[in-house]
């Protein structure tokens, strides 16, 4: 059975990389991973040799393709350039010679790593092609930059929240504004000055940020400033950026909000409390849902929506300009940048976005203070159009309002409709005596696939 090592060669620094992992690479046929990660891996080979290791291929070097990007290195080990897991793996499976396999990855090998593709790969392989060739996979982990940067400033890692934005782009001041320490990997020269300028315009001028680049390297440096300070500055791309808050806010665990919290202005009111907690229950949120809140009114539902989603997404729908300008006013007022308000008719201005990448696929959408519709069922089509298992949550306070929606029931017969109507009656101070203030009622229905 072939042999492919999993070998993560630590930020960059030669003398970082684990003696284990150093001997699995002197034994190997063959060394593949990304150009960065190969000269960490060669220079700690070098060392290795100059202190009397030797290397201990299997002779596969006269079989050596040439190929290229392939090179014999100075250590006598073969050297493939390639980052992608499905070029890897199309060399591994194509060059049955080269029995001991490694791959080497910066940083560990379990901390947003490309080594987790290449396991799942894999793994995957092992469970759908049982007559394919097996492989044997050893993991040598490897001193990660995150936790080189955090030993640099005294942080255990365990205080501190991780966030990577290699590859992807994430709202991450939800993400501060609940935690003491977040790390974040940036991945872009501006991604530190795109967050400190959305730190700026949130209000959060308190936070400190610590920049960390070329770590480990013999020209490491670190910046350290206010959101101001680091909004007009560029870092390497594989710099590394602590947030610290001690300002902090415990996350939200409930709903319910006072309704006195948010800017309200006639006749766009907000939704009263109590129908808004028992709404948001039914939509079913994880802290990193997609969520649509389709005439968004005040933005009460996507405030409260977003708080509960920190690493998610509130698309805040909304033909009235002047509620729309409300919504703005509530996300800053909260905090939370993690909502975006579009300006239209649903599901109109959802299917030609401005946007050219479009709108992401909804876990969950809202469509708040129903009357009379015409196109509800055509905004229910489109969100389970996007997800067939979208969670889908509709607050109606007429007899017509319900009459369509029990329309789309008889049609929509793969989902399951549950309907539940609220009357909120709450008690008032005049004078001496307390009084009842009933609430029209309403009726809120939850679909859901069967």
């Amino acid at each position: 059975m072939r042999t492919i090592n999993l070998i993560g060669v630590g930020p960059g620094s030669p003398e970082l990389v684990t003696r284990q992992a150093v001997l699995a690479m002197l034994s190997s046929d063959v060394i593949i991973g990304a150009k960065r990660a190969l000269d960490t891996a060669e220079e700690a080979m070098q060392q290795a040799i100059a202190h009397g290791e030797k290397t201990e291929n299997n002779g596969a070097l006269e079989a050596a393709p040439a190929e290229e990007n392939f090179r014999i290195s100075d250590t006598g080990v073969a050297m493939l350039t390639s980052a992608r897991t499905a070029d890897i793996m199309n060399y591994i499976t194509a060059h049955p010679k080269m029995k001991v396999v490694s791959t080497v990855f910066t940083g560990d090998t379990s901390i947003y790593s490309e080594a987790k593709a290449l396991r799942a790969w894999l793994a995957h392989r092992k469970n759908t092609e049982p007559e394919a060739e097996q492989f044997e996979v050893l993991n040598y982990p490897g001193v990660s930059s995150i936790q080189y940067f955090l030993s640099k400033r005294g942080i255990s890692m365990a205080d501190v929240h991780l966030v990577s934005l290699h590859g992807q782009q994430r709202d991450v001041i939800p993400v501060i504004r609940e935690n003491q320490f977040v790390c974040v990997l940036l991945g872009d020269e501006e991604n530190a000055a795109r967050i400190a300028k959305r730190l700026v315009q949130f209000g959060l001028n308190d936070i400190k940020i610590t920049i960390g680049e070329r770590l480990s390297f013999p020209d490491e440096d670190f910046t350290t400033g206010s959101p101001r300070e680091i909004r007009k500055q560029k870092f390497d791309r594989m710099a590394i950026a602590l947030f610290e808050n001690d300002n902090f806010r415990h996350p939200i665990k409930s709903f319910g909000i006072g309704d006195d919290k948010f800017f309200e202005d006639e006749p766009i009111q907000v939704t009263s409390r109590d129908v808004r907690a028992l709404s948001l229950c039914r939509l079913t949120l994880h802290d990193n849902s997609i969520v649509y809140d389709i005439g968004a009114g005040t933005g009460s539902v996507s405030v409260e929506a977003a708080l509960s989603c920190p690493e998610g997404k509130v698309f805040a729908v909304e033909c009235n300009e002047d509620a729309a300008m409300l919504i703005e006013r509530n996300r800053y007022k909260f905090q939370i940048d993690n909502i975006r308000v579009v300006r239209g008719v649903a599901p109109a201005c959802l299917k030609n976005p401005e946007d050219p990448k479009g709108f992401p696929t909804p876990d969950a959408v809202f469509i708040g203070g129903m009357r009379s519709r015409e196109n509800l069922s055509e905004i229910v089509d489109w969100a389970i159009g996007e997800n067939p298992h979208v969670i889908i949550v509709i607050n109606s306070e007429t007899l017509e309002a319900m009459s369509e929606i029990l329309k789309i029931e008889k049609r929509l017969t793969d989902y399951q409709f549950e309907m539940v109507e609220i009357s909120s009656t709450s008690l008032e101070r005049r004078g001496s005596f307390h009084t009842y203030r009933a609430e029209d009622p309403v009726t809120i229905t939850r679909i859901s696939h069967r």
